[in-house]
């Protein structure tokens, strides 16, 4: 087998937006463990959730070091990206996971200080793009799907993570924007679901993104206004754990979309939805604490299946590009067989 360097910036030009989500997705899950092994007191478990961090790190920095490659060299596929929503929507997870991470690592280094305040920033120019071009752009119905959550709810993770550190009007303003933006948009998103015809099967996994803004919120007040009364955030929790149930229950519609990359885009959701009842466990019965535990489970079994995608998806890829480049190199050399190639 052999790999040209044609080949392999052909494969960066097709590094896709659907990656980023898989960064957030364990920053996530880990952000959740870490919660849970504070709540519960469970060393072995803080292990696992700080490792997704760092996991959710290097897959993070890999994302944005192939990205730029594809900026780079691959300037119209990048273009692309940025004219079709839900390819573009997928820009967002990169920032959130970002602000997770940081606002994980503040507490141990000022660089995770920085890293919360340059992905909140970012994410906020992200928004002021995405927004504008909400208001001038005319868009299909079948355009329309719960990714577009990501850059507008998606913000109100910046509250959520925020590291206790500098002014608190920032974090509560892109708390404020995101839960505006995010109720301006819910009757627009359910209006589609309901009236349009029903998703592609590669899609429905993102239908959990429904419950994430009520994680969000319900986060986000708890970490700028922690003396709010825990029924506010509980109610908050319990309808977005209601909708992640509803979805799960749709076993035969979900199962239609198989074993691929968008079921990173329900870990996160359901995750933020166990953190959050983990937080309230300290207030509220112990009915919240098998909220709590039932949501991380869940979110852990969507990881599985997110993560067998993600290994087929590389392999499938790799395998034909190393193809692809097999067939150019015989060509090249002059084998008749392939001199179509030429």
């Amino acid at each position: 087998m052999a790999v040209s360097v044609k080949g392999a910036i052909s494969l960066l030009a097709r590094s896709p937006t659907a990656l980023f989500p898989i960064a957030l997705g364990l920053a996530g899950l880990g952000s959740a463990i870490i919660i849970a092994a504070q709540t519960l007191d469970i060393l072995f478990a803080y292990s696992i959730g700080s490792g997704l961090l760092i996991a959710a790190a290097f897959v993070l920095l890999a994302d944005i070091v192939l990205y730029f490659t594809k900026f780079v060299r691959a300037r119209q596929a990048v273009s692309e990206d940025f004219s079709i929503a839900t390819r573009a929507n997928l820009l967002a997870p990169g920032f959130m996971a970002a602000m997770l991470i940081g606002g994980a690592w503040s507490e141990t280094s000022s660089l995770g200080w920085i890293v919360w305040l340059m992905a909140s920033i970012g994410h906020l120019a992200l928004l002021f793009k995405f927004v504008g071009r909400w208001l001038v752009k005319e868009f299909a119905p079948a355009d329309i799907n719960p990714t577009w959550f990501l850059p507008a709810a998606g913000i109100m993770t910046s509250a959520l993570s925020w590291p206790q550190h500098g002014p608190i009007e920032f974090p509560l303003f892109l708390l404020s924007v995101g839960a505006i933006l995010w109720l301006m948009l819910l009757p627009i998103i359910f209006r589609r679901l309901v009236f349009e015809p029903a998703m592609a099967p590669g899609l429905r996994p993102t239908l959990f993104i429904l419950g994430a803004p009520f994680g969000l919120l319900a986060g986000g007040l708890h970490t700028i206004v922690p003396f709010i009364h825990p029924e506010v955030t509980f109610a908050l929790l319990s309808v977005g754990g209601f909708l992640v149930l509803v979805i799960s229950f749709q076993l035969r519609f979900l199962i239609q979309a198989g074993v691929c990359l968008s079921w990173w885009a329900a870990t996160f959701p359901i995750s933020v939805i166990s953190a959050g009842f983990f937080q309230l466990h300290n207030f509220e019965t112990s009915a919240t604490l098998y909220a709590a535990v039932l949501f991380l489970t869940l979110a852990g079994f969507t990881t599985i299946i997110a993560v067998l995608a993600t290994i087929r998806t590389a392999w499938c890829t790799c395998a034909n590009t190393i193809s692809e480049t097999e067939h150019q190199i015989k060509a090249m050399m002059g084998n008749p067989s392939d001199s179509s190639n030429l």
